[in-house]
């Protein structure tokens, strides 16, 4: 089970790696073409509507209720799993209709109350950008919907994957058209980019003969009706996770130009292991807990939590002390100067301080959705909510961290939304995640002493060099060599995840 659970999360995070990869070398054009300034911040503010929307509906609610409700009806009959798919898919397709027409009309409020603090020209760009890109939650919703499908099936690279399509309509569409069209280059880039990672997922559907279409009927299936309603409580629990980083955003547009861009640029670093692995773990986890029950459900999760400590604690160790040498080597070119690297990487300390958290805080949420719990992290969330506001103002304007202060606010946010989900999750199904938790990540924590040591002395030999070639060198060098001691580490105290890689 264990070797079954790590093929499927190895497949997943190698699809996730490469569009990781193209997703910085998106972001290098982006920064060298525009830096970090009011122009990258209206852009950003104005894609991140239609990003929070599909982490929320087609990503969130939608994925947390459909996929395991899908996954039983799958192991029943085909048939029944066809149809109840289609029923689900006409729903979808009429309420991503509405919210489209709806963004469309009510851009100009949407900004103003994502970002309060743009005027005049500024505001009025965001909008035109914000309307350009709007048609971007209706294709990625039903990338979601399609790669939902195939997770189900198990089949999970094509899902994985299809970011990388996105990244790379990016990348071309800056490129060929940033100098005549500037940002709205990359608008038109956002809009091509989910088309095509629409189109992926088709393709591999219909490979398994199982591609769905939508089937409008007014006799709704009960099986649907509960799904359905499943997906209230997951909307309103991801909306208060995307409010939270809402919130920073709010906060960011009251801070001089650049702060919403180095929250952006930060969190890119942080989104490379989170996704590559512990989104990734998380998406193969739902489905295959969804599966099971009794000490095989408990053996599953457990085993996901120690496969994610193994792999984010060394990650979170290796960005705060090699994350400068990396910003400067990916960003700090063109446009981008030294006052956007260090304001960038100040951030990223911030956020990489709980990536244990935020991969953690995936991977048990998913397993409240699998055993149909809907409704209590959506209560965690909302209380966790109220902290977030709090500590993200102390730490921006009492203490005056400014951007720094909003992603360590974001960081502390999660630590205790994942320990009030532990609690719970004990209460509720008597599985106690506590020893789970602390004991693998203090382990793997007090195992990445190398990690850090490597890193520590390669940031500070790739900053006396002047040639790009020896940069790039020290940094490889320092990356390759840190994770061969971090292995050689894990073999000689002949940890856990080396048996499983073993068996």
């Amino acid at each position: 089970m264990k070797k079954s659970l790590l093929k499927s999360a190895g497949i997943v995070s190698l699809s996730i790696f490469g569009s990781r990869i193209l997703g910085l070398v998106r972001d290098i054009v982006i920064a060298s073409l525009f830096g970090a300034g009011s122009l990258t911040d209206t852009f950003f503010v104005a894609f991140r509507i239609p990003n929070l929307l599909r982490r929320i509906f087609a990503e969130g609610a939608f994925s947390s209720a459909f996929v395991p409700a899908f996954s039983k009806k799958l192991n029943f009959s085909v048939e029944e799993a066809k149809l109840f798919a289609g029923q689900f898919f006409s729903i979808l397709l009429t309420s991503l209709t509405l919210t489209l027409i709806f963004g469309e009309i009510f851009s100009p409020l949407i900004v103003k109350l994502i970002a309060p603090g743009f005027v005049g020209e500024r505001l009025v760009y965001a909008v035109r950008l914000l309307r350009e890109m709007f048609p971007y939650i209706f294709l990625v919703s039903l990338v979601a919907f399609y790669g939902g499908i195939l997770n189900s099936l198990e089949h999970f690279f094509a899902p994985a994957f299809s970011t990388a399509l996105f990244n790379l309509s990016l990348i071309i569409f800056g490129i060929t058209l940033g100098r005549s069209l500037s940002v709205e280059s990359l608008a038109i880039g956002v809009v091509f980019g989910g088309a095509l990672q629409v189109l992926l997922q088709v393709y591999f559907l219909r490979k398994k003969d199982f591609f769905v279409k939508p089937i409008f009927s007014t006799q709704i299936s009960e099986d649907v009706r509960r799904t359905l309603k499943n997906t209230i409580p997951g909307i309103f629990s991801f909306a208060v996770r995307q409010v939270s980083m809402l919130i920073d955003t709010v906060i960011a547009s009251f801070l001089k130009a650049g702060a919403i861009s180095y929250l952006y640029y930060a969190n890119r670093f942080v989104q490379l292991p989170l996704g590559m692995f512990a989104i990734g773990l998380s998406q193969v986890l739902l489905p295959r807990l969804s599966k099971r029950s009794g000490g095989e459900f408990r053996e599953e999760l457990k085993t996901g939590i120690l496969l994610c400590s193994a792999v984010i604690v060394p990650s979170a160790v290796g960005l705060m002390f090699l994350g400068k040498a990396i910003v400067d080597l990916v960003y700090n070119h063109g446009a981008f100067n030294d006052e956007n690297l260090n304001g960038t990487y100040y951030v990223l300390l911030g956020y990489s301080s709980g990536l244990f958290f935020f991969s953690l805080e995936k991977i048990i949420t998913n397993a409240y959705y699998s055993l149909e719990e809907f409704k209590l992290p959506v209560k965690v969330a909302g209380y966790t909510l109220t902290f977030n506001l709090i500590v993200d103002l102390f730490f921006c304007f009492v203490l005056k961290l400014g951007a720094p202060g909003l992603a360590l606010g974001t960081s502390l946010t999660s630590l205790l939304n994942v320990l009030t989900l532990i609690y719970f999750f004990r209460k509720l199904f008597k599985i106690d995640l506590y020893r789970t938790v602390f004991r693998s990540g203090l382990r793997y924590l007090l195992l990445s002493i190398p990690v850090g040591i490597a890193a520590f002395l390669g940031n500070s030999i790739y900053f006396l060099q002047n040639s790009l070639i020896l940069k790039v060198s020290v940094l490889f060098l320092t990356v390759v060599s840190a994770a061969a001691v971090y292995f050689l580490t894990l073999f000689i105290m002949k940890d856990e995840i080396v048996k499983v890689l073993e068996e």
